[in-house]
């Protein structure tokens, strides 16, 4: 599968298999924590969203998850 350095990257800050909310993923970039940081974070996940790479997690659905598909992927 083909994905892009930033999608890779997205996936490797999820890999210990926890729930990151954009606050995770932003610092995990290295970038700032700023209004934008949402829209950075959903940009980067529609994508892997619809590849089922990655699921919508936690209790008001804030966060991301990565999915068994998305570690396999991750490995290759």
């Amino acid at each position: 599968m083909k994905l892009s350095i930033e999608e890779i990257k997205f996936l490797q800050i999820l890999a210990d298999g926890r729930r990151k909310t954009y606050v995770h993923i932003v610092k995990g970039f290295g970038q700032p924590l700023t209004p934008m940081a949402p829209t950075f974070t959903n940009r980067i996940a529609k994508p892997l969203l619809k590849k089922k790479l990655v699921k919508k997690a936690g209790l008001m659905r804030d966060g991301y998850k990565i999915t068994e598909k998305g570690l396999a992927t991750l490995k290759e």
